[in-house]
């Protein structure tokens, strides 16, 4: 792929133009146009990186939230920033890097969970899609993200085999690098029955007729192209309103964490229970003689 970007040096841009292409061509991005977009921002976040910041050319060096937000912070004006950091975490998730939680400083992307004033314009959002197809396609990621705590990852790949109808509700199989099984929780299995009825074992649940390798990451995109919810948010929300329901262990399985240290950076939004009640629990708790 030819490419050269305006006003980089040939002398910055040359030492790292394979790995930022390799980067942005391996993120996949759903069409030409994003590629460009996409091209803009890494080329100028890995010259500046390797350049002025010191870093190495690997991707595990390069491509976490506080690093990005060193890089957007070169940018003068607030709208170009924001869009600087978002496009380049964008390609960080696409490239199936997640932030290490040791990493994460303040200056991170804020865990902003949707509040319960914001949550019934999604069902309005999703009614009124233009296309029976666009409405299933809303419906479900509402479900998927909202309703299970999923990621675009995981969503890209759930089929009609991974969807199971109970007595209780639905219950959706999770595959991938954390596979579980997760309940949609009330208030969003509705959802799920408007668009997970009548789809076949080998159907994916969500935007089907995409191809597999650009799915991800227009799903990555679909609340924004839409106007719509970010999966990104939704699962926050999710994961924020189980913080003070569930016991930890069972957090990070539900979240498909790998530890408890993902949970650091939701910490602010978990709350202190009335001391009655914690001290009754507190004196339930552990053995007895």
């Amino acid at each position: 792929m030819r490419y050269h970007p305006r006003r980089i040096a040939p002398t910055k841009w040359l030492p790292v133009r394979d790995f930022t292409l390799a980067c942005v061509l391996d993120a996949k991005p759903h069409d030409m146009l994003y590629t460009r977009i996409l091209l803009t921002f890494a080329s100028r976040y890995v010259v500046w990186a390797f350049h002025e910041a010191g870093a190495d050319l690997r991707r595990d060096d390069l491509f976490y939230p506080s690093m990005i937000y060193r890089f957007a912070r070169t940018y003068p004006s607030a709208k170009t920033q924001q869009l600087a950091e978002a496009r380049l975490l964008n390609l960080a998730e696409a490239l199936g890097y997640e932030p290490s939680p040791h990493r994460l400083r303040k200056q991170s992307r804020e865990i902003r969970p949707f509040s319960p004033a914001e949550l019934p314009a999604f069902e309005s959002w999703a009614a009124s899609r233009s296309t029976d197809r666009a409405r299933r396609d809303s419906y479900g990621l509402l479900a998927l993200a909202g309703g299970a705590g999923l990621g675009a990852t995981e969503i890209a790949a759930v089929r009609g085999r991974d969807l199971t109808r109970t007595p209780a509700g639905w219950v959706v199989r999770v595959t991938g690098k954390a596979p579980r099984s997760i309940p949609i929780r009330i208030g969003w299995d509705s959802y799920a029955d408007l668009a997970f009825e009548g789809l076949d074992d080998d159907d994916y649940a969500v935007i089907p007729h995409r191809k597999e390798s650009s799915r991800e990451i227009a799903l990555m995109h679909y609340g924004a192209r839409y106007e719509g919810p970010a999966i990104r948010r939704l699962r926050i929300t999710w994961i924020v309103d189980q913080i003070n329901v569930l016991p930890l262990a069972s957090i990070v399985y539900a979240a498909g964490f790998k530890n408890v240290s993902s949970l650091l950076r939701y910490a602010p939004q978990a709350k202190v229970m009335p001391e009655a009640e914690l001290h009754a629990l507190l004196r339930s708790t552990g053995a007895t003689q």
